[in-house]
């Protein structure tokens, strides 16, 4: 498809991009704090996964290198979930702010505060978009988040920022065949993904004049689970949209079913493309 070479990729074009994007979507995903909730424990058993925990090896060694982490600095972690990220933080910098509007994800977050015995950690809970900050932060740090899905949330996290931003999130790719039969199952559609994609924000940031680095890895998550999680998990995903009903949930188990072994086991795989944005406000702003 041509492109008119005579638009003008301005930060308002970007907007009306996403927002376009958005309005073309067969559907609108719910995300509140309760939803979240129920997937705070689940979390934690990724901790032992070998490829997550190489992605977060690829982006705190990323920050690290762009001088992002130090003992001089203070951190918030936006969205921190079970604290995936702040506690790693907080081992190398003056003061981590963890953030998260789950209140099961934070109960997590101070578990292990307590039993780790941190004490540069400051844990809130509260919705991003009614967080007063009472300063600006060296680094702002948000992985994976739906915070990332709106650009006026871009525009919140900048202004937090005193010089750093760091962001993980999806690039245009998340596909698992399992979801995808349970999602035409439901929907009677295809499944659309619908997290706005890094490179846009990538695109945004330097339409306002910034110069951001981005990167990018290819990881395929490979899962084996019981019957009843993968289940429980799959059904997570499809009530971003709407509650299901017992008939539905059944449905979906019996599909499932037919992919457990002889132990009631299911193995799965997403297959993804991440992307990490790195940016220092201080290097390379010109004005648009």
């Amino acid at each position: 498809m041509m492109t008119d070479l005579n638009v003008e990729l301005t930060p308002e074009f970007w907007r009306k991009y996403v927002a376009q994007r958005k309005n073309l979507l067969p559907r609108k995903k719910i995300s509140a704090s309760k939803k979240w909730d129920k997937m705070a424990k689940r979390y934690q058993n990724f901790a032992e996964d070998k490829d997550f925990v190489a992605e977060l090896k690829w982006m705190k060694e990323g920050m690290l290198q762009r001088r992002m982490l130090g003992p001089e600095l203070e951190v918030i972690d936006v969205s921190c979930g079970p604290g995936t990220h702040c506690f790693s933080f907080a081992e190398l910098c003056r003061q981590v702010t963890a953030l998260d509007v789950s209140e099961k994800m934070i109960e997590q977050v101070l578990l292990k505060k307590d039993e780790l015995g941190v004490d540069n950690l400051t844990v809130i809970c509260q919705d991003f978009s009614d967080f007063k900050a009472p300063g600006l932060y060296d680094t702002v740090f948000v992985s994976m988040s739906p915070v990332l899905n709106d650009l006026d949330n871009i525009d919140r996290l900048l202004a937090l920022s005193r010089r750093y931003l760091a962001l993980t999130y999806w690039a245009g790719v998340r596909e698992n065949p399992l979801y995808q039969r349970c999602h035409r199952l439901i929907y009677d559609s295809e499944y659309h993904f619908d997290a706005l994609d890094l490179t846009v924000v990538f695109n945004y940031l330097n339409a306002l004049g910034y110069s951001p680095e981005i990167s990018y890895i290819h990881p395929v998550w490979k899962r084996r689970d019981t019957l009843a999680n993968t289940v429980d998990y799959i059904i997570w995903h499809l009530e971003f949209y709407r509650r299901l009903s017992d008939a539905e949930k059944a449905s979906v188990k019996a599909l499932i079913a037919v992919e457990a072994d002889a132990e009631d086991m299911v193995s799965y795989e997403t297959r993804l493309r991440k992307g990490a944005l790195f940016l220092d406000k201080k290097d390379g702003f010109f004005e648009a």
